[in-house]
């Protein structure tokens, strides 16, 4: 059943590429008003609460919480791996879970990167790219920020996927582990939160960041020259 949905996803996505060629954000207006939406409710809650975590939690239990959720992404990332026929990075991957949920003691320490097992970041998104899905218009997802059709269905993947293991918890513990990561990930983007309010049109400055980051991630910093660069 997962493999027909994401099968329609694709063919959903696809039907939209030649507009999106046409018009990388037809649907400004929309996004506009959704962008404002986030950046209150940003300004007015999820930003103090990370700022306060970051000046008050001590370092050791921040590293300690980011190294935890940075390897339960790895193991996403290994089935994006795979599915992209990166077969050499997925040793490295596999060996990089294995490592840390063992010797790093389930994921509290990146013993993995100290041994040169060098850590990358794959979502489905970035997979369908490399099949040769088109991004499609660019979306402002309410709360979830910044996105484009494909990214949006790659996405929903992420989050159903078996490959999340936040998915097999349950109640009380599957909410806090999905409220502390999104808390991490808040802290993470601290210092881009500050870069855009310095602009003249953050939402332009936030929309050409994010397509431009999807497309390095997509090419895996190897974004070949078209006639449009010139």
């Amino acid at each position: 059943m997962k493999k027909i949905l994401i099968s329609l996803m694709m063919v959903f996505v696809m039907s939209f590429n030649s507009h999106a060629e046409e018009d990388v954000d037809p649907f400004e207006n929309v996004n506009r008003g959704i962008y404002e939406f986030n950046e209150a409710l940003d300004d007015n809650l999820f930003e103090p609460v990370a700022r306060g975590y970051k000046e008050n939690i001590p370092e050791f239990m921040q590293d300690r919480i980011r190294d935890f959720f940075s390897n339960i992404g790895d193991i996403s990332t290994l089935a994006n791996q795979i599915l992209q026929f990166k077969f050499e990075n997925s040793v490295v991957t596999l060996g990089r879970i294995t490592v840390n949920t063992t010797v790093g003691l389930a994921g509290l320490f990146d013993v993995a990167t100290d041994m040169d097992l060098k850590k990358t970041k794959e979502d489905f998104g970035q997979t369908l790219g490399t099949w040769g899905v088109s991004d499609g218009p660019f979306i402002m997802l309410p709360i979830l920020g910044p996105s484009t059709l494909r990214d949006t269905a790659g996405l929903y993947v992420d989050i159903s996927s078996d490959a999340n293991v936040i998915n097999q918890l349950d109640g009380s513990d599957k909410n806090a582990a999905v409220l502390t990561g999104a808390l991490d990930k808040r802290v993470e983007l601290l210092p881009i939160t500050d870069l855009l309010e310095d602009s003249d049109d953050p939402y332009i400055a936030m929309r050409s960041s994010y397509l431009q980051k999807r497309k390095d991630d997509i090419y895996d910093g190897n974004v070949p020259i078209t006639d449009e660069d010139f």
